[in-house]
């Protein structure tokens, strides 16, 4: 099955292939604060009902209905859903600039000849300045699909099938529509109204019971949180569940954000820094994470994590005053995505080794140390060697936040490694093989050799969540065999935390430490760059 559409761009590539258009021009209007962006942030989701008050009163709209929340009112919202979500899942090669006709027309032609022609799908938005003319940034990009499926399970087989050719690729999830329903307000046990979404305005701030968060993570539980500014707009959304996004100055949310992110008690350095990160993150990427989903970013790691007010968020958010409005640029003048992780392990990893994009030297991984040793982390047996007796590096440093995390071992248990065959589904496993690493070390391609065939995983994220959640996909193995020589169990030893593309979050707190202000790190990390006040 394959996606059609029209162009409504005049680009060279456009008589190779069918378009996709999925760009929402969209504003981006400024909020009370002045110089502020106001943006949509989801906040919480909840399937079938949620509670909450308001500390200094609200005001609440369903359906034409208005009415006002005391301060003293316990309130509830009751979800009824009537349709779900529809979806197409899209098998994607290539995320490119929009204006990179050359690689764009190069990777067509290269698909065409496999007898898989590409079809474009533009995706992201203009973000317009102050004055509602001047394009501020161009989050446009163009992503190849080569295919588009009903369900996930058909998509991802063709995932596995393009990696056993080599080739990388992942899903893209397109809402086609949300899910409807309906929301009824409930205040102190009364019904007020009902209708298929709610606005609430809080006088002050708006308390949400139970938020959930941390899905499909370790840590995964659920809170109380509380929200200061902003509009709270309630609907029904992607997963069939009601969403709750919050509308919001930029700045607002940044400070929530980086002390989720970030240890607060970082020097303000490393506070400095994540806080830029943090901005170009959320702005570079407005209108591409969640095209169709009507809000910009979302409170968890799928986009960065963001839990509200705290006196922590407070006292950051005065360290960080001197920051506001600044981003990093590329040196065409375009947005930087200025990804970033817990703990490179020593050496930060490039872009497009973990994800399929186009090689960046901005982002192509940097020693995370004074004196660079000469190794090639690439090479199996001297990544061995960097895992298992490291050279002093800046993110190994346990005085601050996330030190602990330079180096890891995991036992597999028979159990846990029969799993992992379970997922594979080639039978037992006689052999790992075809290990391809990083500048990091990082495995972004791995073989299974079975009894009933082989199997290639690709990309780092992949790789982890196959071994159960693997802090890193840098890592080496002592596997252990059964008397036929199949693999029974094994002794994982691996470095870092997360993806290591950019800014290695340890790192840059132990540069603060030692004096280095925000600038000099951001350097340090995202070679290149510049930083570039947006407003």
């Amino acid at each position: 099955m394959r996606g059609e559409g029209m162009s409504l761009f005049n680009l060279p590539f456009r008589r190779c292939t069918a378009f996709i258009i999925l760009v929402a021009f969209v504003v981006i209007a400024l909020s009370a604060s002045a110089g502020d962006r106001e943006i949509k942030i989801k906040i919480a989701e909840y399937p079938t009902s949620f509670d909450f008050n308001c500390p200094q009163g609200a005001a609440w709209e369903i359906n034409g209905t208005m009415g006002k929340i005391t301060a003293a009112d316990q309130c509830q919202v009751v979800g009824a859903l009537s349709a779900r979500a529809v979806k197409r899942y899209h098998v994607m090669v290539l995320s490119a600039s929009l204006d990179d006709n050359e690689l764009i027309a190069a990777e067509q032609l290269k698909w065409q000849a496999m007898g898989m022609p590409l079809t474009i799908m533009v995706i992201g938005k203009e973000v317009y300045a102050d004055d509602s003319k001047t394009v501020l940034i161009d989050n446009r990009r163009a992503d190849a699909a080569v295919g588009v499926f009903p369900d996930k399970a058909s998509a991802q087989a063709m995932v596995d099938k393009l990696a056993a050719q080599g080739q990388s690729s992942w899903i893209y999830e397109e809402i086609v529509s949300l899910s409807k329903g309906s929301v009824t307000l409930k205040i102190n046990g009364q019904t007020m109204a009902s209708g298929p979404d709610m606005i609430l305005q809080p006088q002050q701030s708006v308390h949400l019971k139970k938020v959930e968060y941390g899905k499909g993570y370790s840590w995964h539980g659920y809170a109380d949180r509380n929200y200061t500014a902003g509009r709270l707009h309630v609907r029904w959304g992607a997963f069939d569940s009601m969403d709750c996004v919050l509308s919001a100055g930029l700045e607002y949310v940044l400070p929530g954000v980086v002390t989720s992110e970030i240890s607060a008690k970082a020097e303000i350095g490393a506070l400095q820094a994540q806080a830029v990160a943090a901005r170009g993150e959320i702005m570079s990427n407005l209108g591409v994470r969640h095209a169709q989903e009507g809000f910009d970013t979302c409170s968890e790691q799928h986009c960065q994590v963001f839990y509200g007010d705290s006196v922590y968020a407070t006292e950051v958010g005065r360290k960080i005053v001197p920051t506001q409005g600044y981003v990093l640029t590329e040196p065409t003048g375009k947005m930087l995505s200025a990804v970033y992780s817990a703990n490179c392990g020593g050496h930060s990893e490039a872009n497009h080794l973990v994800w399929t994009t186009k090689p960046n030297p901005i982002l192509c991984g940097v020693w995370d140390h004074q004196n660079p040793p000469a190794l090639d982390l690439s090479e199996e047996k001297q990544v061995t060697d960097f895992i298992k007796n490291p050279p002093q590096c800046n993110c190994n440093n346990p005085a601050v936040e996330g030190g602990n995390r330079f180096r890891w071992s995991k036992s597999m248990t028979a159990t846990e490694w029969k799993a992992v065959e379970n997922q594979l589904a080639v039978g037992r496993i006689k052999n790992v093989t075809d290990i391809a690493r990083g500048f990091s070390g990082r495995i972004y391609r791995i073989t299974f050799v079975g009894e009933r065939g082989s199997k290639t995983v690709m990309k780092e994220l992949n790789i982890r969540k196959l071994f159960g959640g693997f802090a890193s996909a840098c890592f080496v193995a002592d596997y252990k065999r059964d008397a036929a020589g199949f693999i029974i169990s094994a002794d994982f030893f691996g470095a870092g935390f997360g993806h290591g593309v950019g800014m290695c979050q340890t790192g840059a707190q132990s540069l603060a430490k030692q004096g280095w202000v925000f600038s000099r790190i951001l350097a340090h990390y995202f070679p290149g760059s510049i930083l570039k006040k947006m407003y």
